[in-house]
């Protein structure tokens, strides 16, 4: 059963009644372009076939989400922070309720999906924007997936308290069928880029928070480097205004360790952008090496990585036709994304699986898939 299948039967089994409205979203995997989305950057996102549908309806009163594994969260309405993953669907709620009233006295949903948890594949952005649009449709709201994606940016960012950038939302309302999405995050201007090469994701078994500490950090380091500059170079609006030949002017004026996050950010930008045009001219091999460059850049400039994902990252580049291999989903754990020629996925992923030392809990094929759906 699909995941919109299984949504509504969760629904019709834990109410008693058929759903007013469902919705399915997607998961993602970035290609490259990490970090930069919040400082106005440009990212390279696929949509994954892996969905999470949300199915919904009006209740007497409160607010309740159920999995289909049954895990339930509630609370009142309209609704508060509980601290919990039904913060992810009543966050999106909230966004509704402040653009006017809304006919219902409660909500409630239920949610299924097969978007890995923790993998880096960005699962909540996939439940908010699922949630956006079921909600959009109960609450006789229906507007455009960029207007939704927007929505559950500000919900994941006000009510949940995750200082993310807009890329994820976005990939997963907006990202065309097979292909990935150059993203700028500053203009939200898009544009479809081919894909041809085999994905894999290899997961690390340590599953990263991004309401933690570092997360919040680095954009406190990157605002401040931001002020820092600025009073040197006034027209700087954002870190990625800086041309990569003037970082060996403006660097030097920040201390340790701003001077490495802006490095990271004004390369990793310029490698995005270069990585669309390589695999727009078919040169997999330029995309593997930025890739590759990617990842050097997250462990030593901006230090997100962990010596598990490190691990992962070089054994990986050791395989036979393998062309880059980075962490992905912003570091601290998560997952390792290799690119490989097509119809050597199946091949990567079966060697990878098989190495006893990395013992990693998962490795999967990636296929990419397309945004949202109602």
């Amino acid at each position: 059963m699909s995941p919109v299948e299984r949504a509504t039967r969760a629904f019709r089994e834990r109410f008693g009644a058929e759903p007013a409205a469902v919705a399915s979203a997607p998961g993602r995997v970035n290609l490259i372009g990490e970090h930069v989305d919040y400082h106005g950057g440009h990212v390279l996102p696929v949509a994954t076939t892996w969905r999470t549908a949300v199915a919904a309806g009006p209740a007497p009163g409160g607010f309740t989400a159920v999995s289909e594994h049954g895990v339930s969260a509630s609370g009142p309405w309209p609704p508060s922070r509980q601290g919990d993953w039904g913060d992810y669907v009543a966050g999106v709620a909230v966004e509704f309720l402040a653009g006017g009233p809304v006919a219902a006295q409660g909500l409630r949903v239920a949610v299924a999906s097969d978007v890995p948890l923790g993998a880096g594949v960005s699962s909540s952005a996939a439940l908010e924007v699922a949630a956006a649009s079921a909600l959009g449709s109960l609450f006789g709201r229906v507007t455009g997936p960029r207007d939704l994606a927007l929505l559950a940016h500000r919900a994941e960012t006000r009510f949940v308290g995750v200082p993310c950038g807009v890329m994820d939302q976005m990939a997963s309302a907006l990202t065309p069928a097979g292909s990935a999405l150059l993203l700028d995050c500053r203009t939200l201007e898009t544009s479809a880029v081919p894909v041809p090469l085999d994905l894999v994701l290899a997961e690390s078994g340590e599953s990263h928070a991004l309401r933690s500490g570092s997360y919040a950090e680095r954009r406190r380091e990157g605002d401040d480097a931001l002020e820092r500059l600025r009073a040197a170079e006034p027209a700087i609006a954002m870190l990625v205004d800086i041309p990569p030949a003037a970082l060996g002017r403006l660097v030097p004026l920040l201390p340790p360790p701003l001077d490495r996050r802006v490095r990271h950010v004004v390369n990793e930008n310029q490698r995005t952008l270069l990585a669309a045009r390589a695999l727009e001219a078919g040169d997999v091999a330029t995309a593997g090496r930025l890739v590759n460059a990617s990842h050097d850049s997250l462990r030593d400039l901006y230090e997100c990585s962990t010596p598990r994902l490190d691990a992962i990252v070089a054994a990986a580049r050791c395989l036979p036709g393998v062309l880059g291999a980075r962490l992905v989903g912003a570091g601290w754990g998560g997952a390792v994304l290799v690119l490989a020629p097509q119809g050597r996925g199946e091949e990567i992923a079966a060697a990878l699986s098989a190495d006893h030392d990395l013992a990693l809990p998962a490795v999967r094929v990636v296929h990419p898939g397309a945004g949202l759906a109602g």
